[in-house]
């Protein structure tokens, strides 16, 4: 058993976190759903495991979409308008971990090696 003796989530909740993550449903839609009182719902999201059990879905749920985030930027950054194009090459970058920072950083440690030469 759970916590101070509750039982661990079962296949209603693992439903109900599936719905609110998922679907548009309003919380009285998928307590319809599941035959349960909207109350429930809201007592079911007090817990502890309910929570965590719905960040893993909502973290799953990202990362699928990161998949077609990324694939849109690469569409984007072939875009014919320029400032897309630009926007979506610049999130790449920063993605990349390259900062407008450093790049002004590399500029000027260049521009230095050049007037040293």
């Amino acid at each position: 058993m759970g916590r101070a003796g509750r039982q661990p989530l079962n296949n209603k909740h693992l439903r109900c976190i599936e719905l609110m993550v998922y679907s548009e449903m309003l919380k009285g839609e998928i307590a319809e759903d599941l035959g349960v009182r909207p109350e429930t719902i809201t007592a079911w999201q007090k817990r502890e495991d309910f929570q965590e059990a719905l960040r893993v879905e909502m973290n799953r749920g990202f990362s699928s979409m990161a998949v077609k985030a990324r694939r849109k930027l690469e569409q984007l950054i072939d875009s014919s308008n320029p400032q897309v194009a630009l926007a979506a090459s610049r999130e790449v970058l920063n993605k990349a971990g390259y900062q407008e920072t450093q790049k002004i950083e590399q500029t000027v440690r260049d521009i230095t090696l050049e007037i040293i030469d």
